[in-house]
């Protein structure tokens, strides 16, 4: 028979667990699609559904650059499920929720306690940044959810230096580097485990060469993983594609400084953004807490946040607010740490509910918004343009999608796009490509209306969309069908039909 104190906890933590997966899933599927399909959602379902096709074309990310992991974990589901955007959303759900377990048990690992998960778990679900991040059908859902993993058995490597631990590393590391590229710190920050080692007070070279052959082996079983991309003839394109977002060393060199501070003004606005001021300010006591109490875990977690955050500010050459996220699992823990203690000490209950309230306040609003009315939610600027309010957001294709489906039952029509990659032509052809009845051409730049689609206007209707271009002279022989606005920005998406040449 259990024991009445075995039940007792089972019931507790079953209860806990059920309650936050519920809240989790609603919080990541309630208005799923209320922000409309963006360009980089366009692009990497797009490849899904080609890859699914046409198995010869399983790396396609690849050739601009993409790692193909996520690609190949939207296959199955866009098989069963016929909306592409719900399809690729629902399998970034599914991510976060695998990152959310991860903090849950880097919660408990690093407290002992129950309370040490639910806390962990409970910043996870919170934060606005994966709140929105798990609700896109991007890269970051799967990168965030490898990096909780990776940094919690890198945690656990330094601690124990066993082989079982060294070889899920591997594999875990092995699976974010084929995501993306700043998968590699996984490893390049391996010597910081060094700081967990307890080490002896003499014979200090066999820990040290213990550590070093399991090291060893951590690398290869991820460069066993990261060799697959080898099969294709694009591996290369990896390498050209991440000098589009950062600086060679050579160019670095040169002028070492050009672009650090601008990047440490924009990394440092959108973490707080995000954030939100007053928990910006616990990621900073909680960090020193740690540093003060046990500095040598304090040094391992700010290292591994604070390493790719200083190389991206020096050698950033295009960034956004997602590419904090491998990043910010590591500054997290020490606030799971230093919570939890806050909870342990005799700190007066009613203070800890007041500052509880003055943190979590601003990010819950913050998350409602997100759910209810994101136009209005305090987005970062380059997320807000990207989103919402700028050329890459996709408000107005579901309702052009519509209108097309409508009119391609009875007759031919033909589509001309402003635009040969991107949210143009891809995000039309997510759901018209298999439509024999639809004809798409893509064409950039758009500086006259092309002679092709007039003569085409002869015998098929024929529509003209324009997705970044806003001055459209009143004499091209368009007639304007409809007009949709990006969120509360100026910018618009046109629909325009062609009239036919005279």
């Amino acid at each position: 028979m259990f024991k009445k104190g075995f039940v007792k906890r089972f019931t507790i933590v079953g209860f806990t667990a059920a309650l936050l997966s519920g809240v989790f899933f609603v919080s990541r599927l309630v208005n799923l699609t209320i922000i409309p399909i963006f360009t980089d959602e366009a692009i990497y379902l797009r490849w899904a559904q080609i890859a699914l096709s046409d198995p010869r074309w399983r790396f396609i990310s690849l050739i601009d650059g993409k790692q193909p992991l996520f690609i190949w974990l939207l296959l199955p589901v866009l098989k069963f499920i016929s909306d592409p955007l719900i399809a690729g959303r629902l399998v970034s759900v599914g991510l976060g929720f695998m990152a959310m377990v991860g903090f849950a048990v880097f919660g408990w690992v690093v407290t002992k306690r129950l309370r040490g998960a639910v806390i962990g778990a409970a910043l996870y679900l919170c934060l606005p940044f994966f709140l929105v991040y798990d609700r896109l059908a991007i890269y970051e859902a799967l990168l965030v959810a490898i990096s909780v993993w990776s940094l919690l058995l890198t945690y656990l490597f330094g601690k124990f230096q066993r082989l079982d631990l060294a070889l899920l590393l591997g594999t875990t590391i092995g699976a974010g580097l084929l995501t993306k590229s700043s998968a590699s710190f996984s490893w390049y920050l391996l010597p910081l485990t060094l700081l967990l080692i307890k080490w002896p007070k003499t014979g200090k070279l066999p820990v040290f060469m213990k550590w070093l052959g399991l090291t060893f082996a951590v690398i290869v079983q991820a460069q066993i993983y990261e060799n697959i991309t080898r099969l294709s003839e694009f591996r290369h394109v990896i390498a050209q594609k991440n000098l589009t977002f950062i600086y060679s060393f050579s160019d670095f060199l040169q002028d070492p400084f050009r672009v650090a501070q601008g990047n440490l003004n924009g990394l440092i606005g959108w973490l707080v953004s995000y954030c939100t001021i007053p928990f910006f300010l616990v990621l900073i006591i909680a960090a020193i807490f740690l540093l003060r109490r046990k500095w040598q875990e304090g040094l391992f977690f700010l290292g591994f946040f604070l390493v790719p955050f200083v190389a991206l500010a020096f050698f950033g050459k295009v960034i956004y607010p997602r590419f904090l996220s491998f990043m910010l699992p590591a500054i997290l823990v020490p606030v799971i740490i230093f919570v939890s203690y806050l909870w342990e000490t005799k700190i007066q209950k009613p203070l800890l509910l007041i500052l509880a309230t003055v943190v979590l306040v601003p990010i819950l609003v913050f998350d409602l918004q997100l759910l209810t009315d994101p136009v209005s939610a305090p987005l970062p600027y380059a997320d807000r343009q990207q989103l919402i309010n700028d050329w890459p957001a996709g408000y107005g294709i579901k309702e052009v999608i519509t209108l097309f489906t409508v009119e391609s039952k009875t007759k031919h029509i033909f589509v001309g796009t402003e635009g040969t990659f991107g949210l143009f032509p891809m995000a039309l052809e997510l759901y018209l490509g298999t439509n024999p009845n639809v004809t798409f051409k893509a064409y950039w730049p758009v500086s006259e209306v092309p002679a092709e689609l007039r003569e085409l206007a002869k015998t098929y209707p024929t529509y003209l969309l324009f997705k970044e271009r806003q001055d459209i002279p009143g004499e091209w022989p368009l007639l304007l069908i409809s007009e949709y606005r990006r969120g509360d920005g100026p910018t618009y998406l046109r629909l325009f039909r062609v009239l036919p040449r005279s």
